[in-house]
């Protein structure tokens, strides 16, 4: 199965600290502006999408003349660009999805990025990242492993997550229930090289964070 990168038109703050993600994808989405990011650090897209608005002229020639497939969408259409590259990775036979400039200044589009995780099927492992957070979408059983002394923060999307469970955290959670309008899960500490999360109901973010 393959591993997927996604890069759009968000935050592309230190991006080339995550050189290693695209050296193991098999697949890298370049979406619209996020190819003007590519372009800077010197990774070549697999393919580009987008309605092409934003990346730089010179930039989007360049990768066509190097015969990239493109797929162009219209500018008024009812999804956006992140969305559209979303869904079609979704159909690569995917084992691993990273998104890159999915959030930004634009709270709008970062939310709605955020809540697609949901979208992509649970066989695959998707994870949005930035310079200073990766997010998960979760429920029922979550694991991570390597990330001691990070942050990590439960946030619930639906009204309640019950019987919620957690390994590996500095603030152990046992049987607890967590409320979409209150913070308790924000802000706990990995304590472990596993972390294990719980629940017997209910969705969650997951945030892994850094100041």
């Amino acid at each position: 199965m393959n591993k997927c990168a996604i890069v759009a038109n968000g935050s592309h703050e230190n991006l080339e600290e995550f050189l290693f993600y695209f050296q193991e994808c098999d697949i890298i989405i370049g979406v619209d502006g996020g190819l003007n990011a590519l372009s800077k650090i010197g990774i070549e897209p697999t393919v580009i999408l987008g309605d092409f608005d934003s990346v730089h002229g010179q930039v989007l020639e360049s990768y066509q003349n190097k015969g990239i497939p493109s797929i162009s969408f219209p500018k008024r259409k009812d999804a956006t660009d992140s969305e559209l590259a979303i869904d079609y990775a979704i159909e690569q036979n995917l084992s691993t999805l990273y998104l890159f400039g999915m959030t930004g200044k634009r709270l709008d589009h970062g939310l709605t990025n955020i809540h697609m995780l949901r979208k992509i099927p649970k066989s695959i492992k998707a994870c949005i990242l930035d310079a200073h957070n990766e997010i998960y979408y979760g429920n029922q059983n979550f694991e991570l492993e390597g990330y001691i002394g990070k942050n990590l923060s439960i946030i619930p999307m639906t009204d309640e997550v019950k019987g919620l469970n957690t390994k590996g955290l500095d603030y152990p959670l046992k049987n607890e229930t967590l409320y979409y309008n209150q913070s308790r899960g924000v802000s706990n500490v990995i304590v472990q090289e596993k972390v294990q999360i719980s629940a017997t109901s209910g969705e969650f973010f997951i945030i892994i964070s850094k100041d």
